[in-house]
């Protein structure tokens, strides 16, 4: 366990924030949950953290019981995971989403939290295959407005069960081409935005072939944590 000074509550409440309530442990364990096994994979769905910090998130994780890490059985590295307890956590994790997108709405989508890679990186272990045409590769680019130059432009490319971010045109034909602002496509994400609202107002633009347009909204899964009427 980790030298960290606790509580000294015998407090359920206090032990579970001993465990918990420390800057970016929570966002490791939900990165773990969705799927995130690599550590390269959790730096990318956790960009501004420090790898040091990181990799002591882990260790304290472990040591508590939480998370899991063997050595990789594909080539160098480890591969993490959560314990029976450590997946018992998303529901604690769930319900402060919840409250958060009841209570702080707003805050969510002010400048300093609108992150183009991190949205990409979510929507991307989302989407779905309905309505991807599924013989070859299909490229679908977005393009983000509101932010940088070298941050605006992203691909996601479907290729068989596959489906990878690339940061540079990865050459093959794209199907359908996604503008809107940063802040638009991150309320539609996160539900504060429905979909058919921003299409109808022009405040994303979907381009492309009549069913590669209609099949976005099949494929382009929003958070699980969206707000849904």
């Amino acid at each position: 366990m980790n030298m960290r000074q606790g509580y000294g509550q015998f407090c359920p409440v206090a032990r579970a924030a001993e465990l918990l309530a420390t800057r970016w442990t929570p966002l490791v364990v939900r990165e773990l949950y969705f799927g995130s096994t690599r550590y390269a994979d959790l730096r990318r769905g956790l960009p501004r953290i420090s790898s040091a910090l990181l990799s002591q998130r882990l260790k304290e994780l472990e040591s508590a019981g939480i998370v899991t890490c063997t050595a990789s059985g594909s080539g160098p590295g480890k591969t993490y995971g959560l314990t029976e307890a450590g997946l018992a956590l998303f529901p604690v994790l769930e319900a402060m989403g919840r409250w958060a997108q009841a209570h702080s709405r707003d805050d969510m989508t002010k400048d300093e939290n609108l992150d183009p890679d991190l949205l990409m990186w979510n929507i991307r272990r989302r989407v779905t295959r309905d309505g991807i045409p599924g013989d070859r590769h299909f490229a679908v680019a977005f393009h983000f407005l509101g932010v940088p130059a070298a941050k605006s432009r992203f691909w996601l490319l479907f290729r068989g069960a596959e489906v990878e971010i690339c940061l540079r045109d990865p050459g093959h034909e794209t199907g359908l081409c996604v503008t809107a602002h940063i802040r638009t496509m991150t309320q539609i994400w996160l539900g504060h935005l429905p979909l058919e609202t921003a299409v109808r107002k022009r405040e994303i633009l979907l381009e492309g072939a009549p069913p590669h347009v209609r099949a976005f909204s099949r494929w382009f899964v929003l958070s699980i944590l969206a707000v849904r009427d």
